[in-house]
């Protein structure tokens, strides 16, 4: 069995291994292990980081599992061609704006892949929420088919009113308002059933709001609660194959909130932010289906008519491809500016979205 020693934390993930898995670390993902530990032990306020931290000194003290095969046994190695192997047929949704091409470069014209889960974050007033608003408004606008789902966890009626006002092609995006379910008790209920039903493209705002209403609203601790909307997320994502994006607040010094979990379980962050100017632009740090955008700002204005107007001839000048050949960019001069339903058990809450 493992030597329970260390500090307090280190301690309590030394007697899960051996109460949980006789006293070795399981062949399995660490992302797998942590959730496996939070959702068993609700009450510690224990890191990814230093679960992880202690998982490696488990391996280095020999408590690895050993694998289920002897050395003598003879195993056949499954191996295929990457053309022969069958893949899940994930949507590409795309708004018909410029933004679409930083989202994905693995078609042309890009676009927003199903089966992603995107966090966005951004500077206070920056407009986070006019962006997505505005993406989903444009994606319907392009394919009216789509199913799309805005999830507002701070908004009332009132401020949806507003936005309307000032964006009207919002008017035809399904809106959620989870402020009306905090009173009966339903929160968790509608999250679960937003994120097991048939949408294509799912925003919600904002996952830091979420989770503390959650925890405020079961008693849960803050950690289990991101633990269980992050869970939630990703697998709407990896199952049904939705589009999940979750904006994400920043702290005052402008940098990321949240759980490291959070941040590496994700496909991209999409960060926006005004420069030292005040302009407003766009900028992946961090994206696993479009690589070759990262670390590129896109600029956008908020027209009162046509909503977020992207300025694409800024971005083409400093990143994109010469336009004939031979031709060069001085990016010295540019650089300056730069889905099936659960089994039937638990009773269906009846949930306020509304056109």
């Amino acid at each position: 069995m493992i030597e329970i020693k260390g500090g307090r934390k280190e301690r309590v993930v030394r007697e899960w291994f051996n109460a949980n898995h006789n006293g070795h670390v399981p062949k399995a993902k660490v992302l797998d292990l942590f959730q496996e530990f939070e959702m068993s032990q609700p009450n510690e306020d224990l890191s990814y980081g230093l679960f992880n931290g202690v998982i490696k000194k488990l391996v280095a003290e020999g408590h690895e599992a050993r694998s289920a095969f002897s050395e003598d046994s003879v195993v056949e190695a499954q191996v295929f061609l990457v053309e022969d192997m069958e893949f899940p047929d994930f949507a590409l949704h795309r708004s018909g704006k410029y933004l679409d091409h930083i989202f994905s470069d693995h078609e042309e014209g890009g676009g927003i892949y199903g089966g992603t889960v995107n966090i966005v974050v951004g500077e206070s007033g920056v407009g986070k929420s006019t962006v997505l608003f505005d993406l989903l408004a444009s994606v319907k606008q392009q394919a009216p088919e789509t199913k799309i789902l805005y999830v507002s966890s701070e908004m009332t009626r009132n401020d949806i009113l507003f936005y309307y006002r000032k964006s009207p092609a919002i008017g035809n995006v399904p809106t959620l308002l989870l402020n009306e379910h905090l009173k009966d008790g339903s929160l968790a209920k509608v999250l679960e059933d937003t994120f097991n039903g048939d949408w294509d493209i799912v925003v919600l705002d904002s996952y830091q709001d979420a989770a503390i209403k959650l925890t405020e609203s079961l008693g849960w601790r803050q950690k289990r609660s991101e633990t269980w909307l992050t869970n939630l997320m990703i697998e709407s994502a990896e199952k049904r194959g939705t589009a999940v994006l979750a904006i994400q607040h920043m702290t005052k010094t402008g940098q990321y909130m949240g759980s490291t979990y959070l941040k590496h379980a994700t496909t991209s962050m999409l960060e926006i932010r005004f420069d030292p100017n005040g302009g407003r632009y766009l900028e992946f740090s961090k994206n696993r289906r479009g690589g070759s955008h990262v670390n590129k700002r896109l600029y956008y204005d908020l027209d009162p008519e046509m909503g977020v107007v992207y300025d694409e001839l800024r971005f083409e000048e400093a990143y994109g491809e010469p336009e004939e050949e031979g031709t060069t960019v001085d990016f010295e001069q540019l650089t300056e500016e730069p889905k099936s339903q659960q089994e039937e058990g638990p009773t269906t809450v009846e949930w306020n979205w509304f056109k």
